[in-house]
């Protein structure tokens, strides 16, 4: 499970974990492991969403985190953060269209292997990339504070 402190041992093991996704996640894109490819790569999406309620919640709410927080559906948790104006609705409506396709495509796994393409996971890092923006701008506004 994610650590949700920011304790040095935890920091170090995000920063391990995502460092051996990211090199995962480019192998299975160099041999044409779409559908491997775009589990990890939703994978980071996820983490990078559920650290940005994590970081409302923790930092700026300073709300203890209980287990219901960190086990929160993706779709509850972007609807919280676009509620909250920590996401734009753009950025929200492509979460919750992306959350829907992974859901569609992994449910029925076995029967669209071929369907999935590279550039549905070039998409989903790209998302990746964005939240990972807001977060590191979140982060950044909380400590000015």
């Amino acid at each position: 499970m994610r650590p949700t402190d920011d304790t040095k041992e935890s920091q170090r093991k995000k920063y391990e974990h995502h460092k051996k996704a990211n090199g995962t996640l480019n192998y299975y894109l160099e041999q044409g492991n779409f559908i491997g490819a775009y589990v990890i790569a939703y994978s980071l999406l996820e983490d990078r969403i559920r650290a940005m309620y994590v970081v409302v919640q923790r930092d700026i709410n300073t709300a203890e985190l209980v287990i219901e927080d960190v086990k929160r559906s993706v779709g509850g948790i972007i609807g919280y953060l676009e509620k909250n104006g920590y996401l734009t609705k753009e950025i929200a409506k492509q979460l919750h269209k992306a959350n829907h396709i992974r859901n569609t495509l992994l449910h029925d796994a076995m029967w669209q292997i071929d369907v999935f393409k590279e550039a549905d996971v070039l998409k989903v890092k790209d998302l990746k990339n964005e939240v990972a923006k807001v977060l590191k701008r979140l982060k950044k506004s909380i400590k000015t504070k």
